[in-house]
């Protein structure tokens, strides 16, 4: 067993012939965005927060340059009306977070520590 998992890609890029489908895994606040061509973007229909005989709104359609967020992660198909390519970009994980924090934290303590650094004006100014 590997001491480290091995790291989830942040972005997937692939193309779609019109008429093909796929299903991509994403996160919650995930985005895809359709570069060129259209599709339609396709949820689950079955959802634990929906009421008996609740309904989902229809799926919609992204043209060339639209994006579509996900609110919830899990599995979304996506369908090509004409050809196109698409971009899904996963919203950054919590490990990578929590060292995004961490770093900033760590910045923030060097720099109110660190020693004033006059620069080059000091010697212009004597």
């Amino acid at each position: 067993m590997a001491l480290f998992s091995a790291p989830e890609p942040q972005s997937l890029r692939f193309e779609l012939p019109a008429g093909a489908s796929r299903q991509v895994r994403l996160r919650a606040g995930a985005a895809v965005v359709c570069v060129s061509g259209r599709l339609i973007a396709i949820e689950p229909s079955s959802r634990p927060d929906l009421p008996p005989g609740g309904r989902l709104a229809p799926p919609p359609r992204l043209n060339a340059g639209e994006t579509y967020c996900l609110a919830e992660g899990g599995w979304l198909a996506l369908s090509a009306v004409t050809s196109a390519q698409v971009i899904c970009l996963n919203p950054p994980g919590m490990a990578a977070r929590a060292v995004a924090v961490l770093a900033r934290l760590l910045h923030l303590v060097r720099g109110n520590c660190a020693p004033a650094r006059l620069g080059a004006m000091h010697k212009i100014s004597k």
